[in-house]
């Protein structure tokens, strides 16, 4: 089955980062995902908790979700948050 890809673009915020779960949990159901989150411009804590049930996700199904383009924010976000390795190898950071 062909990976499918998804952008996400604009905030990921308190109010968007649900919306963003939802279609991710309903894309990755029906074939492996590529998240790239090269698009992201603005991001707070939600983004973060966002991140950590994405992994969680992919944890559980790791040929299922891989993650694209981290912007630095969110890396930064995830070093304070002390996710470990096993979490961060799912990550591609941006260049």
């Amino acid at each position: 089955m062909a990976e499918q890809v998804l952008s996400i673009k604009g905030p990921v915020t308190m109010a968007t980062a649900g919306k963003i779960y939802r279609d991710i949990a309903i894309l990755s159901a029906k074939a492996p995902l590529y998240i790239d989150f090269s698009g992201i411009e603005q991001v707070d804590s939600s983004a973060i908790a966002l991140l950590i049930s994405i992994l969680r996700r992919a944890r559980n199904a790791p040929d299922r979700i891989k993650l694209g383009a981290i912007p630095d924010a969110i890396a930064q976000f995830s070093e304070i948050y002390g996710l470990d390795e096993s979490f961060r190898q799912n990550m591609e950071m941006a260049s």
